[in-house]
């Protein structure tokens, strides 16, 4: 291991600067705006890349690429859930100013995650050896294709967890601007990389050899920048300790229950449905599946957010404040994701015909995947927040039951019931649904005492209440223009997306967020001299 130490700084005048807020909260509400606006990026390459593939390759190779995303993720596991449990305790000795625990912990953590890279880089190379033993049949010609993707995905993987120490000490700093501006920019490029490799006449293959160079220069860019922030860090091999590393697979592997589940959900099932339907079917799965995953994705964003300032909080015996937290945090949620939810119910299949075309135009399986995914997406800061206290093993174990129900469910309606993607879409959610609504919010009420009956009244009534008319709004466009969906779906987003705005900008945005939608612009065109220069001429 090599040192990477932090000078200290000796100036009186940076000493006598107001303290940084080491528990995160003044940084949530401008954290969360900017791991979402980063996250953009994500969202537009979610909607250009696949249907490009499916132009550019064919659906079948879609499938293909969807199939071995699915594998690889598996390998994820080997991390054992270390880079989770380093954001926690890095955000929990650096509110207490015990530097010398931080270190233990990310050199204990670098050097487990090391270990697992390697792991990773020989289950990697012998998983795509055996692609054609397993999977010969469903994937036919593909097969080779097949192999080299998985092996350049894999080895992706690889890099990914051997550096994910430093990931967990840029969250634990606080520091989520830093960290969506460098995932958000070096995966732009990749993606622009990608689009040149397919109108260049690149293969499959190209795309998994330019996903992982952009992966090596992310996380490398990520090890310089935790170096830079963390005030004191130190990467030695001294600084291993054995009790560090037992409290780290403790923590992690709570943590690592939930991971499980999710790949059990979504991982498991595209598998299984390479096996019963083939790789085509994959793909017209995939796609409203990646429509709620980006959903999914933008809420753990937020959410994750709440882990080191729950953690901070705790250790102050703040139990009040959580409590707040809990409230809030899931009220948003719940205001952020019923209209999108309400809008894939409604109009989730003219969505798909309009973004891949009419081959992918199923609006029932957006809307089943919708409705069952809602109070799961809504409460995901429960999550969190359980992590952040250390108390998330009993709701790991919950999901994780929920999973294997779900791909039991999935197994009987694909396999023996016939029912296609619908049974898929059913088996999944359900058990989804009852967990999110009768256990996990019982489970949270207990650890911070709270009265069950008063979060559901204080979370879900006032969303339900405000995207009511957007939600009219939408069905009686359906209904007036049953057989021009476009037309319907453009009528009633424009006038109930109108309604919701004013609703919520009155009652919902937080008075320091309509100041800066006020203030900023004015500042930024103060800045470049172009307000200055129009008064002047006025």
């Amino acid at each position: 291991m090599t040192d990477l130490p932090k000078s200290q700084s000796i100036n009186p005048e940076q000493d006598a600067k107001p303290k940084e807020d080491l528990t995160g909260r003044d940084r949530l509400v401008s954290s969360v705006f900017f791991s979402w606006a980063s996250y953009l990026v994500f969202i537009i390459a979610g909607f250009i890349m696949p249907r490009m593939i499916d132009r550019r390759l064919g659906q079948e190779l879609l499938g293909v690429w969807d199939f071995a995303w699915s594998l690889v993720t598996y390998f994820s596991l080997v991390q054992a859930g270390i880079g989770s449990s380093v954001n926690r305790y890095v955000a929990r000795y650096r509110a207490s100013g015990d530097i010398t625990s931080v270190n233990q912990i990310v050199s204990s953590a670098f050097c487990i995650l090391s270990f697992a890279g390697l792991l990773v880089m020989g289950l990697t190379i012998a998983v795509s050896l055996l692609l054609p033993q397993l999977f010969s049949t469903r994937l036919g010609e593909h097969i080779h294709d097949a192999q080299l993707v998985v092996f350049f995905l894999g080895a992706s993987i690889c890099i990914q967890i051997t550096l994910g120490a430093f990931n967990g000490v840029l969250t634990g700093c606080h520091r989520w601007k830093l960290q969506n501006i460098n995932i958000s920019g070096w995966y732009a490029a990749t993606v622009v990389g990608m689009i040149i490799a397919l109108i260049s006449g690149g293969g499959l293959w190209v795309l998994a050899v330019i996903t992982f160079a952009g992966q090596v220069l992310c996380d490398v860019t990520r090890m310089i920048l935790a170096n830079k922030v963390c005030e004191g860090l130190q990467l030695r091999l001294s600084l291993v300790r054995w009790l560090t590393m037992k409290k780290l697979f403790v923590f992690g592997a709570k943590t690592l229950i939930p991971s499980v589940s999710n790949l059990l959900l979504n991982q498991t099932i595209s598998i299984m449905i390479i096996v019963y339907l083939g790789p085509a079917m994959l793909a017209l799965y995939a796609r409203p599946r990646s429509l709620i995953r980006h959903l999914d994705t933008l809420m753990r964003k937020m959410a994750m957010i709440l882990i080191p300032t729950t953690s901070s909080l705790q250790s102050t015996g703040k139990l009040q404040e959580i409590r707040e937290l809990l409230i809030k945090s899931v009220r948003y949620s719940f205001f952020i994701v019923l209209p999108i939810i309400v809008m894939l119910v409604v109009f989730g299949g003219p969505i798909l015909q309009f973004w891949m075309g009419p081959r992918y135009a199923n609006g029932l399986i957006p809307a089943i995947l919708a409705t069952g995914y809602l109070a799961a997406l809504a409460q995901t800061p429960i999550l969190m927040i359980l992590a952040g206290m250390n108390a998330h093993g009993r709701a790991g174990i919950g999901l994780f039951i929920t999973s294997l129900f779900s791909v039991g469910l999935t197994v009987l309606a694909v396999g023996y019931m016939k029912w296609g993607l619908v049974g898929a879409a059913v088996g999944i959610t359900l058990p989804l649904t009852i967990l999110n609504i009768a256990y996990l919010p019982r489970l949270i009420c207990r650890k911070v005492e709270l009265s069950t009956v008063r979060y559901f009244m204080s979370v879900t009534v006032g969303p339900a209440l405000h995207v009511l008319p957007f939600a009219l709004c939408l069905v009686g466009a359906r209904l007036i223009f049953p057989t021009k969906p476009f037309a319907g779906l453009l009528w009633g987003g424009s006038v109930g997306g109108t309604v919701l705005t004013i609703l919520y900008w009155r009652n919902v945005l937080p008075d320091r967020i309509k100041m800066w939608v006020f203030h900023y612009p004015r500042k930024m065109l103060r800045s470049t001299g172009f307000l200055s220069t129009t008064k002047s001429v006025i």
